[in-house]
């Protein structure tokens, strides 16, 4: 058993293992917040009983890293998947690792974490031509997927490519398509820091001055803070995405490929 901290790196370790070559569980449930998720026994269990742990790392799975340091320590191997990336910093003093740990909001990214987690699903027992494979097809799908979201956001004028979020999520799907990041409402990127009323009313003012048309949250967590600036501002949609997590099975966003067209349909709708 393998298991994943997110159900978007479960779906990509199993493309990774294509066809069921493993079998991959994950530990924050459906609609769950990576940042804020604490372990029960059961899950602790579960990691202690697994072959292979998948993780993001740079501290997304906050309240979770503990459990994961624990278990690592006692034999259960881990991959951080985004460690070996190339990330985006953080512009706070809240975010200690100084990295945006949310790289899935770059499919390219995303394919390039597929050799490091086939390189550790081959290091727990796992054919390594099969993977390669597996990897080869997926990382064919990934880069299809770039160019069909590129295409939907061709569609948004560049002078609306303008981001106002909940907290600092969508730093990279901004850098692969060429969005300018105005602010956030909890200017972090942990959904564990705390909105600031002064930043909040400088926000506002920015949001007026640019004409920004929607402030995206996250239907993982609370938005409260959100609704009320768009309130403050008037004639600004508040529009939820799923953000860190994968949609319910049956549904365009349960797997990352559909997530992310998903996502992108969202944001430009929203935008326009």
């Amino acid at each position: 058993m393998i298991v994943a901290s997110t159900s978007i790196w479960a779906d990509v370790t199993r493309n990774v293992a294509c066809d069921g070559l493993a079998n991959v569980q994950t530990i924050v449930p459906l609609g769950g917040d990576p940042h804020s998720f604490e372990a029960s026994l059961r899950d602790r269990e579960t990691m202690e009983n697994a072959e292979l742990i998948v993780a993001n790392g740079l501290l997304l799975e906050e309240s979770l890293n503990d459990t994961i340091e624990a278990v690592e320590s006692a034999g259960t191997p881990v991959v951080r998947v985004a460690e070996g990336l190339d990330t985006l910093g953080t512009s706070t003093a809240e975010d200690q690792s100084g990295n945006d740990p949310h790289v899935w909001f770059d499919p390219i990214r995303v394919a390039a974490t597929l050799p490091a987690i086939a390189t550790a699903l081959e290091d727990v027992g796992f054919d390594r031509a099969a993977l390669d494979e597996c990897v080869d097809a997926y990382e064919a799908e990934l880069v299809s997927l770039d160019e069909e979201v590129a295409g939907i956001v061709a569609e948004l004028p560049e002078d609306q490519r303008v981001f106002v979020t909940n907290h600092d999520s969508l730093g990279y799907f901004a850098d692969r398509y060429d969005f300018e990041i105005l602010g956030s409402v909890i200017p972090s990127a942990s959904t564990l820091a705390q909105t600031n009323p002064a930043e909040l009313e400088e926000l506002a003012e920015s949001i007026e001055a640019a004409g920004v048309t929607a402030i995206f949250v996250e239907t993982q967590h609370s938005s409260s803070d959100a609704h009320a600036l768009a309130d403050r501002v008037g004639d600004v949609e508040v529009v939820a995405l799923l953000t860190g997590t994968l949609d319910e099975p049956g549904t365009e966003g349960s797997t990352y490929l559909g997530w992310l067209l998903q996502n992108a349909h969202l944001i430009v709708e929203g935008l326009s």
